[in-house]
């Protein structure tokens, strides 16, 4: 086990590599301070470097995002920890030991050089966890993301396991464990590697635990998209009902389709897209809350289609139009002077044509108070933004308190905001609730000046 004890007194764990994580990790670190920036998954970036341009200004997300998440990889008082897990905390505020424990990615982060050697002699191709639903795929050693940092391949588990022989893995059919074999004879990537004189696939590394020392923790573990039920509005059912964030991958210039708006049946343009916003808030599934954003996420993608193809008709079915932001009613009303049509009903069923593939939408006018058919090539649900897996566990971990909707808890958001009930732990981002960037962002910087002081700012 590896022991930093060394940054005591100036160390700060960050626990989350989103936008909110990342600013407050280097705004931390530009006060002087140590800091531990722990993400869970193989890259820092979070949902927004999956994004394709942030509203209200539809600036590209990812250029926005990159230069910091290289920064943070680079600034000398930040110690980037990424496919790790917070495990235990003890202690109290101003001294705090943390046993965190590194994933292994079975590669080495300090020998690999990004070639993707290894990933063109890969004999099987899987659908990618995001993009699956149009047509992504990705191999078995692989990078998140081109942008990904740290720019470093990775070996999936199932296939390292021995779960995907079936399919062709070439690792998984020796009697012996990697671990006690480090000569592999077999794995294609590994020779392809060690030919490029990198020796970087590493098929027998193990979990990694070290303790950390730290005054302050901030959690800023972020927003996941909601996962329709299947046939809910015939998601899962039909090809072209499709969710917002695979609407956005698909936009994305670094996504499956380099950017082409296409649809999944028979990957052709389509000339009529509707939005059904509030997915996830029906009877059936019942998100009791409003996820602020979905709103303006349409209303981007809808402006975004029509700079693709003018031509393209867009519908935003609504009740309830969320436009609370700075020039965020502008950007409503600019979707409406290009064309964008808002109905404002309530759709109830999703039908599919067999042979055109197109998707009959009936719905409840709610202006004129009668029942009405919308015929399109492509729908789009506006789906929630729920709270992220790791919280349950997290707030276990960390002692800190969850609202009844899963995401952690303020106990005094006026007098004390971005606190919890255990002093020296903040939050700020998405683990407060469903948030814009712009917030998250300010929230972070509120986060970091908490967690930079002397720890004991909860009321005293």
């Amino acid at each position: 086990m590896e022991n930093q004890n060394s940054a005591t007194s100036d160390a700060v764990l960050v626990v989350g590599g989103g936008i909110a994580g990342i600013e407050a990790a280097l705004n931390l670190a530009d006060y002087g301070l140590h800091v531990y920036l722990v993400e869970d998954t193989p890259s820092i970036g979070g949902l927004m470097a999956r994004l394709d341009k942030t509203f209200p200004t539809n600036d590209c997300s990812i250029c926005i995002e990159a230069p910091k998440m290289y920064e943070a990889q680079k600034h000398p008082n930040i110690e980037l920890l990424t496919n790790c897990e917070v495990r235990r905390v003890k202690g109290k505020v101003g001294d705090f030991t943390v046993r965190l424990q590194k994933k292994p990615r079975f590669v080495d982060e300090e020998k690999c050089k990004g070639c993707g050697k290894c990933s063109e002699v890969c004999p099987v191709t899987i659908s990618d966890e995001l993009d699956g639903k149009i047509s992504g795929q990705r191999k078995l050693i692989y990078i998140p993301f081109p942008q990904a940092v740290p720019n470093v391949y990775l070996v999936d588990n199932s296939c390292r396991y021995g779960k995907l022989r079936e399919d062709g893995a070439c690792i998984g059919g020796c009697i012996i464990d990697c671990i006690q074999c480090r000569e592999c004879p077999i794995a294609k990537c590994v020779k392809a590697c060690k030919d490029e004189g990198a020796d970087a696939v590493l098929l027998w590394q193990q979990a990694k635990p070290m303790d950390v020392n730290v005054k302050s923790i901030v959690v800023a573990s972020g927003v996941e998209a909601f996962e329709p039920p299947i046939g809910l509005y015939g998601y899962g059912k039909y090809e072209n009902v499709i969710t917002n964030l695979q609407f956005e991958r698909l936009m994305n210039a670094g996504g499956p389709t380099d950017g082409e708006i296409i649809r999944p049946s028979d990957k052709k343009h389509p000339k009529t897209i509707a939005w059904i916003q509030c997915v996830g808030r029906e009877a059936r599934v019942g998100i009791p809350y409003c996820s602020k954003v979905c709103c303006m996420i349409a209303t981007k993608q809808t402006i975004i289609t029509k700079e693709h193809d003018e031509d393209v008709k867009t519908f935003i079915f609504n009740n309830n139009l969320k436009t609370y932001g700075k020039g965020f009613h502008e950007f409503y009303t600019k979707a409406k002077g290009l064309g964008v049509k808002y109905i404002i009903g309530k759709p109830s069923d999703v039908f599919e044509d067999p042979e055109t593939k197109s998707l009959i939408i009936r719905y409840e006018d709610l202006e004129k108070g009668d029942v009405a058919e919308l015929q399109v090539d492509l729908l789009v649900l506006s789906t929630a933004l729920i709270p992220s897996g790791r919280n349950n566990k997290l707030a276990k971990t960390l002692k800190i308190e969850l609202d009844e909707n899963g995401f952690f808890q303020e106990p005094d958001p006026v007098n004390a905001p971005l606190e919890t009930n255990v002093k020296g732990i903040y939050l700020c981002g998405g683990a407060t609730g469903p948030i814009d960037i712009s917030e998250s962002v300010a929230q972070a910087t509120a986060a970091s000046i908490k967690a930079a002081s002397k720890g004991v700012s909860n009321g005293d």
